[in-house]
């Protein structure tokens, strides 16, 4: 049998409470132009999943997280080679330190359907909707989740 090589990559849902509710933070790529979750490839450096997750989120965000419970993970082929990412939930630690880099340009904290609205990949937002806010839900559903 055929060992697969697999892609794994960790990263964060950096989640906070603004002026119009729960915020997300999205990166923008320089390559591809996509705004994304901030996520990236686990270094042989990274003592666990979570350390790496909390790495690239400093690194493409400038901010420092801390991490408040597990999302799940997304799988999907880049170049025919699957690739897993695992998500946290995270806070933003103080104030970010973000400047563009050769990987990501912007960075945009977006209440939640302006978050999904911006995603450019349909991957990405069928991840995030999980995790609509039960008075978005409401407001799209009235009646449910009373």
């Amino acid at each position: 049998m055929k060992q697969q090589n697999l892609d794994y990559c960790a990263g964060g849902l950096v989640w906070r409470d603004g002026e119009a509710g729960r915020e997300l933070l999205l990166v923008l790529s320089r390559d591809d132009r996509a705004w994304k979750l901030p996520k990236g490839h686990i270094d042989p450096e990274d003592a666990t999943l979570e350390a790496a997750a909390r790495r690239e989120v400093l690194e493409e965000t400038g901010y420092r997280a801390t991490i408040t419970d597990f999302a799940g993970f997304t799988r999907y082929p880049v170049k025919g080679i699957p690739k897993i990412v695992f998500y946290w939930h995270m806070a933003p630690d103080g104030e970010h330190n973000f400047e563009p880099n050769d990987e990501i340009i912007d960075i945009a904290w977006l209440p939640f359907a302006a978050a999904i609205d911006r995603l450019t990949f349909l991957n990405d937002k069928k991840f995030v909707l999980q995790f609509i806010p039960g008075s978005l839900l409401r407001s799209v559903h009235p009646g449910q989740n009373e």
